[in-house]
């Protein structure tokens, strides 16, 4: 039973590493481990605890750029970055 959980563990480290790495080539910040933690939680507190990811996913929702910002860069299934230059809601908000 141990060989089994540890190799569970292995398989799933290994999985983490891939998609890490994945993620790291298109120059995202994403991973299994990361979206497990951040599902569980239900709210990320990062960098600047003003932010948390609530729910929101649109421009629409967002009140700044910055707030923008932190959801795209630290919750899960955001729609802010249409056409994936790290740069959210460019549309919305006014270039700085």
């Amino acid at each position: 039973m141990k060989k089994w959980i540890l190799l569970a563990i292995l398989a799933l480290a290994a999985w983490n590493y891939h998609l890490n790495q994945e993620a790291a080539e298109k120059g995202e910040e994403r991973g299994f481990i990361k979206e497990i933690v951040q599902g569980v939680q239900g709210a990320v507190f990062k960098r600047d605890p003003q932010y948390r990811c609530d729910g929101r996913r649109f421009c629409s929702e967002m009140r700044s750029r910055d707030e923008a910002m932190f959801f795209l860069s630290n919750c899960p299934e955001t729609q802010l970055d249409d056409n994936a230059n790290g740069i959210p809601c460019e549309q919305h908000f006014a270039p700085e």
